[in-house]
């Protein structure tokens, strides 16, 4: 088996853990996978590589309780190796993290291979949680106490506006052209309408000195452009529509949370 055996860093989570083996199987270097991979690397109990599910399926890693299998693509599958990979490990919960070209594919594939699917830039709101039986779990987020919706216009800000104002937090909206005046805010949550065209570093030179973390929350997203934001200093970004859990948690100041919003 390969894969080194890893101490998970202290965390708080929801529910036991325990300490079996994540197996992963596909792509792990691609700027999709990469940042899942390098996660998984650094937080469960111990990893095994397999390239393709015929490795997976000849050369059978121990004590698997988790399976995340990366598709890059809608290109053809071989179900009967996925079957036979099932039945290898029958108590392993299985996961599909899929990549952008997958988007749209029919049958999805979570569809064709009867498995749970998370796609490449939602995987730190579904992820973490189906981790919990490989030694790690989903992160209780830090307390966030104020939030700045940056948006051209108020009624872009609207929709965050309301998620930011759901819990204990205080949300104001900022235009771009206000950033200089910004103070004393935990996060700034910058929508399409105050990003769109523009360098991340142009952008945070209006803010001064001002720190604070950044979400980016967009329509438009490719591993590239979420990697360059990441580059320049972005701590997350979200795509929409999509699973908004993560911005629900940050300002409820807790990891439980069960409603799911789409904007």
């Amino acid at each position: 088996m390969s894969g080194t055996p890893h101490t998970a860093f202290p965390h708080h989570c929801d529910g036991p853990l325990d300490h079996g083996t994540l197996l992963w199987i596909g792509d792990r270097r691609s700027t999709a996978f990469r940042p899942v991979y390098e996660f998984c690397d650094s937080r469960v109990a111990q990893i095994a590589y397999r390239p393709d599910l015929s490795s997976a399926v000849a050369r059978p890693a121990q004590a698997v309780r988790t399976i995340l299998y990366c598709r890059e693509n809608d290109s053809a599958v071989d179900e009967a190796l996925f079957q036979s990979l099932r039945q290898l490990h029958p108590d392993a919960d299985v996961n599909l993290l899929t990549g952008p070209l997958c988007a749209g594919s029919r049958p999805a594939p979570g569809l064709l291979l009867a498995a749970p699917a998370i796609d490449w830039h939602q995987w730190e709101s579904q992820l973490p949680q189906s981790l919990r039986h490989c030694g790690s779990g989903k992160l209780s987020p830090r307390r966030v106490n104020s939030v700045a919706v940056v948006a051209a216009n108020y009624a872009n800000a609207t929709a965050l506006l309301e998620i930011a104002g759901s819990g204990q937090a205080t949300a104001i909206w900022c235009r771009p052209d206000q950033l200089g005046t910004l103070v004393n805010v935990d996060e700034l949550w910058w929508d399409d309408s105050a990003t769109d065209r523009q360098h991340w570093p142009n952008l945070f030179r209006r803010l001064g000195h001002h720190v604070a973390d950044h979400v980016w929350i967009t329509n438009d997203l490719s591993p590239a452009s979420r990697q360059s934001a990441l580059d320049a200093g972005v701590n997350s970004v979200i795509k929409k529509p999509g699973d908004f859990t993560i911005l629900l948690d940050r300002v409820a100041g807790t990891s439980i949370q069960s409603s799911r919003r789409a904007a």
